[in-house]
């Protein structure tokens, strides 16, 4: 298997910009409340995505079928896997050492479920403020015989209460986003704290390029973060400048741009088959985050086509001594 730390990712070393939380393209702030009401009302919509309740998008590589969107989902979380660096998987009986990772916006943890059960001697703890992921996730984790190597925790990922320096991993797939401001200072701060000496971060998801998008990617941009209840991405350069300050070193960015780019192709088919099924049940009335849960999925295809103002990423960074 490729490792993920490719030179076709087109390595970005990002400088300069200053740190700041203010928000491009102002609009009335999406609140905590929003993106809990969101995500409660769209919990069982996801499943028409990914029965395993994947929810992010996927990592293509050779030898995947592009036509199978499952396989590449599965493969992004083993592409977190990779890049937390942690080792060679263990044996939980014969090994003293248990290794605990920390899913920050696990949505039902179903990155946190490949790498358990992957690596016998990992236990991870998931991290949301949506009381109905962490239902399903007990449920999923049950099937998958994983269920006393995970904790879900109800809480705000920026506020854990997890104790400090204790994690040996942690990372944030398609959900450092919902935390406030294009720099994310207060999700920084917290993945600092909860990581010990040398431990790794990983973040995947979507960036704006520059303060100040183009105005039609301005404005796809707003459209897109309010129907997903996103307040709004992280400026790449704020962002690494704050894990700078939070006491990261070793920061990569490196665009997967092309790795997420054919499971983002199903988005157009799955979504209109969606719609229409669930307006024909709903006799065409749908919730409103239900409906902007849609309108989002069309966004995020052409969100992509900006290069200018917008990249998909995996930015890692190790914590320092």
């Amino acid at each position: 298997m490729p490792n993920v730390f490719e030179p076709d990712l087109l390595v970005h070393r990002t400088a300069g910009a200053p740190t700041a939380d203010a928000q491009p393209n102002a609009a009335p702030p999406v609140s905590k409340a929003d993106t809990q009401d969101y995500f409660t009302e769209v919990a069982d919509d996801y499943r028409a995505w990914s029965p395993s309740y994947n929810m992010h998008f996927g990592f293509w590589r050779l030898g995947l079928n592009p036509f199978r969107r499952e396989g590449m989902l599965v493969e992004m979380n083993r592409a977190v896997g990779r890049a937390l660096q942690l080792g060679e998987p263990g044996n939980a009986k014969k090994s003293p050492h248990r290794r605990c990772v920390v899913d920050l916006g696990c949505g039902a943890g179903a990155t946190a479920r490949t790498l358990v059960r992957d690596d016998p001697s990992l236990y991870a703890v998931t991290v949301t403020n949506v009381p109905v992921q962490n239902r399903i996730a007990q449920r999923l984790d049950a099937g998958a015989g994983v269920a006393d190597r995970m904790a879900h925790l109800e809480a705000d990922y920026t506020r854990t209460g997890l104790p400090t320096a204790q994690a040996d991993g942690a990372w944030a797939l398609e959900s450092a986003c919902y935390a406030s401001g294009t720099a994310k200072a207060d999700f920084a701060r917290e993945a600092a704290r909860l990581l010990k000496p040398g431990a790794r971060l990983v973040v995947i998801d979507g960036f704006l390029l520059q303060r100040e998008p183009g105005r039609a990617a301005g404005w796809l941009h707003r459209l897109w973060a309010d129907s997903w209840a996103v307040p709004t991405l992280a400026v790449r350069g704020d962002f690494v400048d704050a894990l700078q300050a939070s006491g990261f070193e070793q920061i990569e960015v490196r665009s997967l741009r092309w790795r997420v780019a054919p499971s983002a192709l199903h988005i157009p088919a799955l979504a209109t088959r969606f719609a229409l099924a669930e307006l024909w049940k709903a006799r065409g009335r749908l919730s409103p985050w239900r409906r902007k849960h849609i309108v989002a999925s069309y966004c995020a295809l052409v969100l992509g086509l900006f290069w200018r103002d917008f990249d998909y990423c995996m930015v890692t960074a190790k914590r320092s001594g």
